[in-house]
């Protein structure tokens, strides 16, 4: 059941950076003055994919 959670959680972190590969794109290259919302989205997938994949310790 472990391993069937992380490939879900990889696929919605890959959905996750489909969908803002846009907006960070934009921000990058335009907007260094806007709030980057894409990117503390990013950050939060990415945090919660570590998570995920962390092994548990001994009880």
């Amino acid at each position: 059941m472990k391993r069937q959670l992380q490939g879900i959680a990889l696929l919605l972190f890959g959905i996750l950076l489909g969908i803002a590969e846009g907006d960070l794109n934009s921000y990058l290259v335009y907007h260094f003055e806007a709030f980057p919302f894409a990117a503390v989205g990013l950050v939060i997938g990415l945090v919660g994919l570590i998570f995920v994949f962390k092994r548990e310790k001994d009880r």
